[in-house]
C-alpha cells in the first residue's frame, strides 16, 4: 500500500489520528521539508526516512526522482508513506505523484491533512470569512508573477487573497495589487511559520509595503515558509 498523506501546517498536534495510524505501520517515509522532523516519533524503529524536501534553489531531490522514488518503494516495500506538508493536494503536486503510482498499477490512498491554507491566518486569528467584512476567499501561488497576474484580475472588496509561496515576489505582488485597483489602504499581512512555536505576523497597508525598501523584502524571504493574506478580514484580528 502507499499513502499520500497530509502532515498539516506545522504543529505536530494537528497531524490527524489517520496520519499518525499510517505513519505507525510505514515501513518507508518520503517526507517533505515542511514536515514537522518530530514525525518521526510516530515511526517504528526501522522504518526508513528519507528527505526528499524542496525549498527554493534547495532541491534535495526533483519531483521526477520523487517519483521514481515511490514507484521504487512500491515495488519494494509493503507499506509507503509520502508525507507531504498541508494537504496532498493543495500546491504540493500530489496528483503527479499519483499518475506515476498509476503507471505501475498502483492506486495510493489519499489521507487529507490539515491545510496551512486556512489554519494558518486562523492561528493568527484572522478568518477566510467573516460576515462583517467578506464573502469568499482564494488560495493563489505566488511564486509566478505572470501567473497571478492572470488569476488576480480586480479588486473585490470582500473577497480575501490568500497567496502561498509568494515570499520571494513580495514586491511584485504588492505593486501588481496596486495597478489592478485595490486601494492603497487594503490590510496585507504576512504570515511566517503558522502554527508553530516561531510564528510570526507582519501587519501593514499595500501603500506601507509599496514604500518599504529592499531590505524590508530580503528579511521577508528570510522568514518563509510564508503566507501573505490580503484583505479586509484582517482588520477582525485588530479589534
Amino acid at each position: 500500500m502507499v499513502y499520500l498523506v497530509g502532515a498539516g501546517p506545522g504543529d505536530i498536534e494537528l497531524f490527524t489520528l489517520k496520519a499518525v495510524k499510517v505513519l505507525q505501520e510505514a515501513d518507508v517515509v518520503l517526507y517533505d521539508a515542511l514536515v514537522n522532523p518530530e514525525f518521526t516519533k510516530f515511526c517504528k524503529k526501522e522504518c526508513l526516512k528519507i528527505n526528499v524536501g524542496k525549498r527554493k534553489g534547495k532541491h534535495l531531490k526533483n519531483q521526477e526522482e520523487i517519483n521514481d522514488l515511490l514507484v521504487k518503494y512500491a515495488k519494494e516495500k509493503n507499506i509507503v508513506v509520502r508525507l507531504k506538508g498541508g494537504t496532498p493536494f493543495v500546491f504540493g503536486r500530489g496528483y503527479e505523484e499519483v499518475k506515476a503510482l498509476k503507471k505501475i498499477g498502483v492506486t495510493p490512498i489519499i489521507i487529507s491533512g490539515v491545510s496551512s491554507t486556512t489554519s494558518v491566518p486562523e492561528s493568527f486569528m484572522i478568518p477566510s470569512i467573516d460576515r462583517s467584512f467578506s464573502d469568499s476567499y482564494r488560495t493563489i501561488t505566488g511564486h509566478d508573477i505572470e501567473l497571478f497576474n492572470e488569476i488576480v484580475t480586480n479588486y473585490h472588496k470582500r473577497e480575501n487573497l490568500i497567496i502561498m509561496m509568494g515570499a520571494h515576489k513580495a514586491k511584485e505582488i504588492v505593486n501588481s495589487l496596486l495597478k489592478k485597483g485595490f486601494p492603497k489602504t487594503t490590510p496585507i499581512a504576512y504570515l511566517s511559520k503558522g502554527t508553530t512555536k516561531d510564528q510570526k505576523c507582519l501587519i501593514f497597508t499595500l501603500e506601507e509595503v509599496f514604500k518599504k525598501d529592499e531590505d524590508f523584502f530580503e528579511e521577508l524571504k528570510s522568514l518563509t515558509p510564508i503566507i501573505t493574506f490580503v484583505g479586509e478580514t484582517i482588520k477582525a484580528f485588530e479589534e
